[in-house]
């Protein structure tokens, strides 16, 4: 079993290559509205993600051919 300091090694790892790899961080984006908006309300994983794309790409086509 992990102690405390090697889980959240291990996590800080994970969010690293997440954000290498352009794909987006929940927990991090949690952390943000929890200490930065607190008034705002907590999205779903699953609306985190659908807005996520949605900004990413928008309605259209994501790619020119």
């Amino acid at each position: 079993m992990q102690d405390s300091s090697g889980a959240h090694t291990v996590a800080r790892i994970g969010s690293f290559l997440r954000r290498i790899a352009g794909m987006p961080d929940y927990e991090a984006y949690l952390e943000h509205l929890r200490s930065s908006h607190p008034e705002k309300p907590l999205p779903t994983r699953r609306e985190y993600y659908a807005e996520y794309l949605s900004s990413r790409y928008g309605d259209g086509p994501t790619r020119c051919c």
